[in-house]
């Protein structure tokens, strides 16, 4: 296949849209250019492959899981921190510091939050 070089400019606007896409799909900007010419002569000719764009959105969904099992992750975790710090503070008010003791309190008060934020959802 021969291949021919064309230069192009792009709006401000436009070139950060490229770049956004190669970043989130972690390939480079050309390559992601590359992408979009082919896509759009696709669309703009009636060639568009429906099958391709069923991909495309599959792919997009499974990457929208994947960073929302990372935000549960986050948000569970940031979670038993608060839940630590407020049974640690708690101790240093009084006169308990029976390390086995705090830790149940703190395994206690996370499962509480976790209970009350199901029952939110």
């Amino acid at each position: 296949m021969t291949q021919i070089q064309h230069s192009i400019r792009l709006p401000l606007t436009l070139d950060k849209a490229l770049r956004d896409v190669a970043a989130r799909q972690d390939i480079s900007t050309y390559a992601a250019l590359q992408g979009s010419v082919r896509l759009g002569l696709a669309q703009m000719s009636g060639k568009h492959d429906a099958a391709a764009a069923l991909d495309e959105l599959s792919a997009e969904v499974g990457q929208i899981s994947g960073r929302l099992v990372q935000l549960e992750r986050l948000t569970e975790r940031t979670l038993y921190v608060a839940c630590a710090a407020y049974v640690f503070a708690r101790a240093a008010l009084g006169s308990s510091s029976d390390d086995p003791r705090l830790t149940e309190e703190v395994k206690d008060a996370f499962a509480r939050q976790l209970s009350l934020a199901g029952e939110i959802a």
